[in-house]
């Protein structure tokens, strides 16, 4: 079994490229059609494989950010109720602070700086602590290109869907004159 905690931009783009959703695909900052339909494939792929399972906390706080961002005729949203639905999903407890940010661990929580990622790497951590082999999937984000290296050492992956597009992304947002600072 594989298990998933799919970022909230892999659903928002597949929605965006799902003919059948109302997302609209300026939405989202991936422009190209063929890039949008590559998320898609990935996200109906995932979703019929029942070896395959979402990772999601049982006070809904990942479901809570994908509502926030999707409507229940978005093609995303389904895909992970469909997973819901049939069983195919690891379910874990996220700790929240007072503030009601996940806690990472302190070497994660200089690292990851979107409080509302942290929910998300709460989860895929405690994923696997509970024995489950476990990614975060990112198709548009290049936050996670920033804490990458930090979440590499202790243990997990960031699985890009779109790895060329989001460097290239990344790159514009962090010219070789700012990475030197």
């Amino acid at each position: 079994m594989q298990a998933r905690l799919v970022d909230t931009n892999v659903l928002i783009v597949a929605s965006a490229a799902d003919a059948g959703s109302p997302f609209h695909a300026e939405a989202t900052p991936v422009e190209e059609v063929a890039l949008r339909a590559q998320v898609l494939d990935w996200l109906e792929a995932f979703e019929a494989d029942p070896a395959r399972h979402a990772v999601l906390d049982v006070d809904w706080l990942v479901c809570g950010e994908y509502r926030h961002k999707l409507t229940e005729q978005d093609y995303g949203w389904l895909a992970m109720m469909h997973k819901m639905d049939r069983g195919e999903v690891v379910w874990v407890d996220v700790l929240l602070d007072r503030n009601g940010n996940a806690v990472l661990p302190p070497e994660l929580a200089a690292a990851v700086t979107d409080l509302a990622d942290r929910k998300m790497v709460a989860a895929a951590l405690a994923a696997l602590d509970a024995g489950h082999p476990c990614r975060l999937v990112n198709a548009s984000d290049t936050d996670w290109i920033d804490c990458e290296s930090a979440l590499r050492a202790v243990g997990l992956e960031v699985e890009h869907l779109l790895p060329a597009w989001l460097l290239a992304r990344w790159r514009r947002k962090h010219p070789p004159e700012r990475r030197a600072k």
